[in-house]
């Protein structure tokens, strides 16, 4: 490694934050830490990221509102940068959040690591490839680190962070305390799995549904309802594991 652990700058100070890409989910990142009080610099290379991201922020805001504002916290603190090398010199953190594919993570990945600061972290909205793969076109994989959300960002309070083989365990503590201090809900993973925790578990519940409609068992409305007005009500509440726990009697399960 070619950084110094020691020259991350300390996860609280942070207050100047990058986007690189500003859609759906890039967007619920800037309104997430425009409301947190952060100033928010973004790109996105689409003709017309910066209107849609504009727009995205403001029909959310008005909710931001009810939810309550950090101090100073406004839409006006978003701007958008003309190109990758200006936004990688002004923002302390960077977040990407463009396409969920692999070869245009590793060159958005390679293109960062090119522009920015060795001490800068690099953190990937992806929803279920590895870090391992997306950093090895990096020269400083060990500042790079999965930050996914669920969307919308600014309402989901979960983000599960994990680093790659190369990367330090200092940048996933880091990371982990850059999403807490903003107001996100962490869960830092031991190591790599395929769909992370929560769309493992989303993923096996799709698969039973889908089967359930394939075969007949039930409607799509059917299974819609059977989680929304039954345990899907508890699991908010307590987790699966904990429900199946308590029901077990004394002792638990």
């Amino acid at each position: 490694m070619d950084v110094s652990v020691q020259s991350f700058p300390p996860a609280t100070e942070v207050k100047r934050v990058g986007l690189l890409g500003a859609g759906v989910i890039g967007a619920g990142w800037a309104t997430h830490f425009l409301r947190h009080g952060y100033d928010v610099m973004a790109y996105d290379p689409a003709p017309d990221g910066d209107r849609v991201a504009q727009q995205l922020v403001a029909a959310a805001w008005p909710t931001m509102e009810r939810l309550g504002l950090a101090p100073g916290a406004t839409p006006d603190r978003l701007e958008f940068a003309p190109s990758l090398e200006v936004m990688a010199g002004r923002v302390q953190v960077v977040q990407e959040s463009g396409p969920e594919n692999l070869e245009t993570k590793i060159a958005a990945f390679a293109e960062l690591d090119a522009a920015l600061p060795a001490e800068v972290i690099l953190l990937s909205s992806t929803s279920g490839l590895a870090m391992t793969e997306i950093q090895v076109r990096c020269r400083h994989p060990e500042r790079t680190v999965v930050g996914h959300p669920f969307n919308p960002p600014y309402l989901i309070p979960l983000v599960e962070v994990v680093g790659g083989r190369q990367t330090a365990p200092e940048a996933v503590a880091w990371a982990a305390e850059f999403y807490r201090t903003s107001g996100k809900h962490v869960l830092e993973l031991e190591r790599e799995a395929p769909g992370f925790v929560a769309n493992r578990l989303q993923e096996a519940l799709w698969r039973e549904a889908l089967h359930m409609v394939a075969t007949g068992e039930a409607s799509v409305a059917e299974i819609d309802a059977a989680i929304t007005e039954g345990p899907g009500l508890r699991w908010a509440a307590m987790g699966p594991c904990l429900t199946f726990h308590l029901a077990g009697g004394n002792g638990g399960m």
